[in-house]
């Protein structure tokens, strides 16, 4: 089929009118069987991902565990143009990169697009939307396309997570891997169980453009990772902010240790980067996760590229060694490895302050504690990783009754070494104080 979405328009206004308006009628056409998959797939995903959130704390319900066999892509009508103050850029083998997005036009269809994703050599080149209705086991985009209407393939859409939007420090985004090639597909192409270089070397960069400007980032790690429990803790590269520059370093670090390709690309605390998240299959239910770095100003990105190659020993899953020779690797943290002159691809100031810790990463499950009142109502409910320990509220106060007033001993469980779900009860001693 032909993907006529990825061709600039440069046909006049009467064109541009028909490419708002008319939209609509390009979907109308849907087979009730697309209907029916889109259904059960809503229903697959939102039990994986409350089962996720029980048991790790954390919601992925956004990466659904399958993707449509039905090519439900349409036929859509170009909506791109060129805009007065948008420079061309080049692509890094010499190719001036000529997308030109008419973000006025953009607007009127739906002010839910805030960027614009392309790649040189590959079929994405969509736009990029945002839903303030989004939150935990919803995203409107999942099913739906840039003007709203109904398509099981969706759109390419960032994660609520990246609370400041495009602007956030990591901008997370998902899309379907559609196995008629479109959407997030082609991002497996990086390799499956390995590296794919010539893949790689014709889509080392993308451009993720703005309302502010056209903007090229440079691929640092493609890493696959897993939803499922059995298939071992969960890394939770679903961070779209971060409360230090510590904590962003170490989910840097964490993306480098797994990428199935060694891409020497230098990294610091006042970057910002690009996270595209798509379904993939090495396993049921993995994911496949490309992360870049927006590129300097003035900076030079062909040494990076031609010295990138297969990473040597890259951190999976537990699966994967299930099935695999090899040990898997220690992961420590950043701040460890970089006291320890492990780190050769950081180039910042250091002595980064701040908590690294990265909730459910590898290592680390999450769980709910929830103290509660003599009454059984709840005081405090509070996610804590493994291993650590839960912060308990303040002595809880049960009331004088039947001649005996009532003073706080401890709460009935050990809460210092949290590895499972708890609900503590308050253990009160009884004084009697007569009629």
């Amino acid at each position: 089929m032909e993907d006529k979405n990825l061709t600039p328009n440069e046909e006049n206004k009467a064109a541009e009118n028909e490419s708002k308006g008319g939209l609509l009628e390009l979907f109308k056409k849907r087979k009730a069987l697309v209907i029916i998959i889109a259904v059960a797939a809503v229903l697959v995903a939102c039990a994986i991902a409350v089962a996720l959130v029980g048991i790790l704390g954390v919601d992925t319900s956004v990466a659904t565990p399958d993707e449509s066999t039905v090519d439900t892509t349409p036929e859509t009508t170009v909506i791109t143009t060129e805009a007065p103050g948008m420079e061309d850029t080049t692509w890094p083998d010499g190719t001036p990169y000529e997308g030109k997005q008419d973000w006025n036009a953009l607007k009127d269809i739906n002010t839910d697009i805030k960027g614009w994703i392309t790649f040189h050599n590959s079929p994405i080149n969509y736009p990029v939307l945002k839903s303030e209705e989004d939150g935990v086991g919803y995203q409107y985009y999942l099913h739906r396309y840039y003007d709203k209407s109904y398509d099981y393939a969706g759109s390419i859409f960032i994660d609520y997570r990246s609370k400041k939007g495009v602007d956030s420090r990591n901008i997370l985004t998902h899309g379907h891997s559609m196995d008629d090639g479109t959407m997030y597909m082609s991002l497996i192409d990086y390799g499956k169980w390995e590296a794919d270089m010539d893949f790689y070397k014709k889509n080392p960069t993308l451009f993720f453009n703005t309302p502010k400007g056209n903007e090229q980032w440079i691929v640092f790690s493609v890493i696959k990772t897993n939803t499922l429990e059995d298939h071992g803790d969960f890394f939770n590269y679903l961070m779209g902010d971060f409360d230090s520059d510590a904590q962003f370093m170490n989910y840097v670090y964490n993306m480098k240790i797994r990428s199935i390709i060694d891409i020497p690309v230098p990294i610091n605390e006042d970057d910002q980067i690009i996270t595209l998240s798509t379904c993939s299959y090495e396993y049921t239910d993995f994911r496949t996760v490309v992360c870049a770095r927006k590129i300097r100003n003035n900076e030079k990105v062909t040494d990076y590229i031609n010295a990138a190659k297969p990473a040597e020993n890259p951190v999976w899953p537990e699966v994967y060694y299930y099935n695999h020779s090899g040990e898997r690797p220690e992961i420590t943290t950043f701040k460890t490895e970089l006291q320890k002159k492990n780190i050769n691809w950081y180039d910042g100031k250091g002595n980064l302050e701040g908590n690294e810790w990265l909730v459910a990463t590898t290592g680390t499950s999450s769980y709910t504690v929830t103290f509660i009142n003599y009454d059984g109502s709840i005081i405090s409910t509070q996610t804590v990783p493994k291993g650590h320990a839960a912060v308990a509220p303040d002595d809880p106060v049960k009331p004088d009754s039947n001649g005996y007033t009532y003073e706080f001993v401890e709460w009935c469980y050990n809460f210092d070494n949290v590895t499972c779900n708890m609900t503590i009860a308050p253990v009160f001693e009884p004084i009697y104080i007569g009629e």
